[in-house]
């Protein structure tokens, strides 16, 4: 999606007027001048050669500060690869152009903001006069949502590197990390699942003289509706023309979002990486908008906590999705419980004629009956409910554990009771009508793409 790459900025680097500093290799030439003071103890004359010496590096220091471009001479521009997103490598180029005539070594650091990286990106870099070049960094985004990047810092050496000079670009701009999305259909299972989908689409029935989408032109026959005559067709005709039509093959899919406590549940990919259950929620929702409007369905979306925090209608088309990826990008998990009745009901005004909910979303231990379970039995009235339910591995692996004292044996016990009630929930859901799916975080994409393809094999819809 070259649309969602940020756009490129460029400026002219800016610095102050002592913003020089001596090299390492100046200071090791003054350092070898005080050697020179040793003999100095038995010959005083040698004192002055250590201070000729001395005298001799900084003069070659100030002609080299001397002959250093000023910094309005050098150019830098930032462009991004590709589009940020969430624990995806994503490249950034910066392009330096300066105007001198000597060769310069550029040291270049990127002040990213730490949602992109946690330390500035820093590179080097040979610049030749007037020749664009340029310095490949990389970073890793660890959190959704609009940021905002830095300057670009430079440290430039002439021809004697003895002196650098300080310089920076002022490349402040606005950058958005997505939710993570397929890049690459060849190297993810997104590919397969399109094609099926596909498949899936091709082989659906097509009955004429149900729904209401159009499908063609006859002549009215005894019985026909009169609402179904085309009279623009019966005047250019001459004789009564209707309209046929056939059942509608583009069904209105809703993924509901739980943004609630439950969801900030961390799950650690690596020691700088955390990603939370709404991450994997938010990751998998594109991927679901992707599969559902291949199949030919049209997608909405509802993220929700206390209140209401995203909501688009269902569409299709890449525009579509573009809003939806955006959307996705801004939803934030929240301290308290999310209210569920109040996302149900909001479906429940925005969606009149039946469709699919695809509700991803945990179940909260409590002593009464989740107020999710009241929510997707009311949907399921009306609508087809897919509830996507988050498990948590670390329950189940307490139920298993074989207790080794007391304290482990009531830990193993709850587990089991928490997990016991859970079945039964689900269980009461399914006798109900309320399609259930038990996943974990990390299978959430493809168990919920898997299950949507299921209930569109088996024209559910």
């Amino acid at each position: 999606m070259r649309t969602l790459i940020p756009a490129a900025v460029k400026a002219r680097a800016t610095g102050r007027r002592l913003g020089y500093a001596l090299t390492p290799r100046a200071l090791l030439l003054l350092l070898a001048g005080c050697l020179l003071a040793a003999p100095g103890f038995f010959h005083p004359r040698w004192i002055w050669m250590m201070v000729a010496w001395d005298a001799a590096v900084v003069l070659l220091a100030l002609v080299d500060a001397a002959l250093l471009p000023a910094p309005a001479r050098i150019t830098v521009e930032r462009r991004f690869g590709d589009s940020p997103a969430l624990g995806e490598a994503t490249a950034i180029e910066l392009e330096i152009t300066q105007e001198s005539n000597q060769i310069l070594d550029v040291m270049v650091s990127d002040a990213v903001h730490p949602a992109l990286a946690t330390m500035p990106l820093v590179g080097r870099v040979r610049a030749y006069p007037r020749d664009a070049v340029q310095v490949a960094l990389q970073c890793v985004p660890n959190t959704r949502g609009d940021v905002r990047l830095g300057k670009v810092y430079l440290r430039y050496r002439g021809a004697l590197r003895l002196v650098e000079r300080w310089a920076e670009a002022d490349l402040e701009q606005e950058a958005r990390v997505y939710p993570a999305m397929e890049r690459s259909p060849e190297d993810s299972k997104l590919y397969l699942l399109r094609i099926r989908q596909i498949a899936l689409q091709k082989r659906k029935l097509r009955l004429r003289g149900l729904g209401r989408e159009f499908e063609s032109l006859r002549e009215y026959q005894r019985g026909d509706e009169v609402r179904n005559i085309a009279w623009p067709a019966t005047a250019r005709r001459g004789k009564l023309i209707t309209r046929e039509f056939t059942t509608e093959r583009s069904q209105q899919v809703w993924i509901v979002l739980d943004a609630g406590r439950l969801s900030r549940t961390t799950v650690g990919l690596n020691s700088l990486l955390n990603i939370t259950q709404l991450d994997q929620a938010t990751g998998a929702a594109v991927a679901l908008a992707q599969a559902v409007m291949q199949a030919g369905d049209k997608a909405g979306l509802l993220v929700y906590g206390q209140r209401v925090q995203q909501q688009l209608l269902p569409a299709l088309g890449t525009g579509h999705l573009r809003k939806f990826v955006d959307a996705l990008s801004q939803a934030r998990a929240e301290a308290g419980e999310a209210n569920h009745l109040s996302a149900a009901a909001r479906l429940k005004h925005l969606q009149r004629r039946r469709g699919m909910v695809l509700w991803i979303t945990e179940l909260a231990d409590s002593a009464r009956r989740p107020e999710i379970v009241d929510a997707a039995l009311d949907l399921a009235r009306r609508h087809l409910v897919l509830l996507v339910v988050l498990g948590n591995p670390e329950l189940d692996a307490a139920a298993a554990r074989q207790p080794e004292n007391v304290g482990q044996m009531f830990v193993a016990t709850a587990a089991a009771e928490v997990l016991e009630r859970r079945r039964a929930l689900l269980a009461g859901l399914r006798a109900q009508g309320v399609l259930v799916v038990e996943t974990t975080p990390g299978r959430v994409k493809a168990d919920a793409i898997n299950e949507y393809l299921e209930v569109k094999a088996r024209g559910l819809l």
